[in-house]
């Protein structure tokens, strides 16, 4: 059962992620083409400055769920109503604080747009106002907030989930109309906090459907020991943020400063499709983290760990196959899509994918240290790896480029994160030695730069006319050489033997349920 739902939210999710990808594919030629390029270069800078303002949001989105895997397990409707109340209360803070700095923001915005796209025809009150909009739809996002919480600690995901993504369907399509019937961006934008409500309001009726024995009107309160533990996570998640945020504006920075638009634009691609794949399998984790928070509750340490070995297993299945293929297929592919001119050294996609792998690989231990609110111990280090980071991005730059800041990102994952994550994990979480991590960790590392070294010599050997038959030949044989290789080396392991039995479990259910189908019709 635990299998089939995790699925379920796994799917689920990365059909919404797609939707949320290729939406904007479709609305922003559509935009460009009505109101001009510009406007869409101001649309990003009002997206990029409301992402800046929910820095204040704290993750409590996803950072505080494991103190609902308990009393789910339990049943006790009363501790439930509770937390929740508690997280309606840190809702509401949180708005009143991007309420206050988006107001601020508004009055800045104006003087940032026009200083960088020199609009002269935009008024300083249109920009404020529409800006405005953008930062509304956010507050709305935490309407109800904390019933969104408590269908994905109950593992309800795919129920948000299937909310938003019908949502922000209809906006797109309704966006698409509002341009070419009144052409005007300020009521193009005013669809985004109209379906952010309508979303919320969904939410808010599904959570009253499933979960009637919760009173959100219970006069108890958290007891005082228990709101000091959540208030003092809450402060540690916003190092974590802060220090995630300053790494991405501080790299930016850099690279448009020092390197100038052009590099930058040649880099753009590269990181559309390597943080697009992040973010794909990131639902995907995400989806597993309140599975296995409730596991957690109900199980011991060893079972937990047994599990968590074979997550980490399909972690590694899954990008030592998308980073070997990355190398492999990024040179033909970016000749198809953007050009020769947007081609790389192999020396600079090799630096990419070992980036790529890094930040991906660690998806697994990520999810055991949300599962159990580990944030407090590293979050001085958070900021401390930023700084690694950012430091070395500057030095780095001058002498060796794009490269530099692509070895600066390496050096400060390897610094901090790299090994600090999995002993907090391993000491806090399944008390066992982290030496376990790191072997299965090295092993991984050198089998896939291994099968990668094996695919490119292979992909070079075999030169065809044709960028399309070319991204299409190593596409295969990676697929071939890496599935082909784990299976021959690991098909008489646990880990691989539980990945085989979930799939054909899911599998036999699927064509049980079609089967039915194609007999009635």
């Amino acid at each position: 059962m635990r299998s089939k739902i995790s699925f379920l939210n796994g799917f689920c999710a990365l059909i919404s992620y797609a939707v949320l990808f290729l939406g904007p594919f479709l609305v922003s030629p559509c935009l460009k083409t009505v109101l001009g390029s510009e406007i869409l270069g101001i649309q990003k800078t009002f997206q990029d400055a409301v992402a800046l303002i929910n820095i204040v949001e704290l993750g409590i989105s996803y950072g505080v769920i494991y103190k609902l895997y308990k009393p789910i397990s339990e049943n006790d409707g009363k501790k439930i109503a509770v937390l929740l109340k508690f997280y309606r209360s840190a809702f509401k803070y949180v708005s009143l604080a991007v309420s206050f700095f988006g107001i601020v923001a508004a009055l800045v915005i104006p003087i940032v747009v026009k200083g960088r796209y020199h609009s002269q025809v935009l008024s300083d009150s249109w920009l404020s106002a529409v800006f405005l909009i953008y930062v509304l739809d956010s507050l709305l996002t935490y309407l109800f907030g904390h019933k969104r919480i408590m269908l994905i600690a109950d593992q309800k995901n795919y129920v948000a989930t299937i909310c938003r993504t019908i949502c922000q369907i209809l906006m797109f399509i309704v966006q698409i109309v509002i341009l070419f019937v009144f052409k005007s961006f300020f009521i193009y934008s005013l669809a985004k906090p109209a379906f952010t409500f309508l979303e919320s309001l969904l939410i808010n009726y599904q959570f009253k459907r499933v979960y009637r024995n919760v009173d959100l009107k219970i006069k108890d309160k958290l007891e005082k020991e228990e709101k000091n533990d959540l208030i003092k996570t809450l402060s540690a998640l916003f190092y974590h943020r802060v220090g995630a945020q300053s790494i991405i504006s501080g790299s930016t920075l850099i690279l448009v400063n020092k390197l100038g638009e052009k590099i930058t634009g040649l880099y753009y691609p590269y990181v559309f499709i390597t943080n697009g794949l992040i973010s794909a399998t990131n639902q995907v984790f995400n989806a597993l983290l309140s599975s296995f928070g409730n596991y957690m509750a109900k199980h011991t340490r060893k079972e937990t760990f047994d599990l968590y070995e074979k997550i980490y297993f399909v972690n590694y299945l899954m990008f030592s196959y998308l980073s070997v293929t990355f190398f492999c297929v990024i040179s033909p592919f970016m000749c198809i899509w953007m050009g020769k001119d947007c081609v790389f050294s192999t020396s600079t996609i090799l630096l990419i994918t070992l980036n790529f792998y890094l930040s991906g690989i660690r998806h697994s231990i990520f999810m055991a240290k949300a599962s159990v609110g580990l944030y407090r111990q590293d979050r001085f280090l958070a900021l401390a790896e930023a700084a690694v980071n950012i430091l070395l991005s500057y030095l780095l730059s001058t002498k060796f480029g794009l490269n530099g800041i692509l070895i600066s990102s390496i050096i400060s994952t390897v610094a901090v994160p790299l090994w600090v994550h999995p002993y907090l994990v391993y000491k806090n979480v399944f008390d066992c030695s982290v030496k376990k991590y790191y072997k299965k960790f090295v092993s991984y590392f050198l089998l896939t730069t291994l099968l990668g070294f094996v695919s490119f010599k292979i992909c070079c050997f075999f030169k065809f006319y044709g960028s399309f038959a070319q991204a299409l030949f190593n596409l295969i044989l990676c697929t071939v050489i890496v599935f082909g290789f784990n299976f021959a080396l690991f098909r008489n392991d646990k880990a691989f033997k539980y990945l085989v039995d979930v799939t054909k479990h899911i599998l036999g259910n699927l064509v049980k349920k079609i089967v039915p189908i194609k007999e009635r019709t």
